[in-house]
């Protein structure tokens, strides 16, 4: 039976159609300790020390940048205009709307412009965009979009969580507009259009098909944990000792 999306009613965190379901379930243990690291514990709290933030900042402007070229190989994969438009709207966002919002806002916590011109990826932050790259340039649509998923829902739903967890102490946090920023209906919405699809894409699949797909969103919640992880510990290698650079 196909996917109703009307009929299923409003996508939200608490309630998701069933292949959804079954990919959360699939990353909870990584997704759960995600939320609970330092880097997010002391975002929340307004303690995390702003020159890790800063590290995260820059790697997360070089990451966009990737994930933009993901988007427009996505759009290669199919003649639903919809779906191209989808991919079209991600990539002007990036470029367009989050790229001046990411100049002014990394300002505020210092980052020049020879900084952002010149970052050097970090270890972590090149496996997961090489991952997803990788598979956006060898899958099928529907392993694109479960590749992109993790970094939209993920940020969802620790942003509603953390603006839950921290409300009485927010207004004074330094890191109030980046919770903000992803706690909006608005910002879940990239999500739900993604979930909507992805459910819909998979109806006929064969069952090795859809274990790819949980393998593959499953490592991209994984690349998510340490992608704060390694900006709390300002790492750009797998070893300290190897970053001679």
């Amino acid at each position: 039976m196909a996917f109703d999306a009307a009929q299923f009613g409003p996508i939200t965190l608490d309630h998701l159609p069933p292949f959804a379901q079954r990919l959360r379930k699939a990353a909870d243990l990584v997704w759960e300790e995600g939320y609970k690291q330092p880097f997010l514990r002391e975002l929340g709290n307004g303690t995390l020390a702003r020159e890790k933030f800063a590290f995260y900042l820059l790697q997360d402007y070089r990451y966009l940048k990737d994930y933009a070229k993901v988007h427009a190989l996505a759009l290669t994969k199919t003649q639903d205009p919809e779906v191209m438009q989808f991919m079209a709207n991600v990539q002007n966002a990036i470029f367009n709307v989050e790229s001046a919002m990411h100049r002014k806002y990394m300002a505020s916590f210092g980052v020049t412009e020879e900084e952002m011109n010149h970052v050097r990826q970090s270890a972590f932050a090149r496996a997961y965009t090489s991952n997803i790259l990788s598979i956006a340039y060898g899958g099928s649509l529907v392993d694109v979009l479960v590749a992109v998923l993790p970094c939209a829902w993920v940020y969802a739903d620790y942003g509603q969580r953390l603006a839950a967890e921290f409300a009485d102490t927010l207004e004074g946090n330094p890191y109030k507009s980046w919770v903000d920023m992803y706690k909006t209906e608005e910002f879940w919405s990239s999500s739900v259009w993604l979930l909507e699809h992805i459910e819909e894409l998979v109806e006929g699949l064969s069952e090795e098909h859809k274990r790819e797909l949980v393998d593959i969103f499953v490592v991209g919640v994984e690349n998510e944990y340490m992608f704060w992880a390694s900006a709390y510990d300002m790492q750009y290698s797998w070893k300290p000792e190897w970053d001679v650079r």
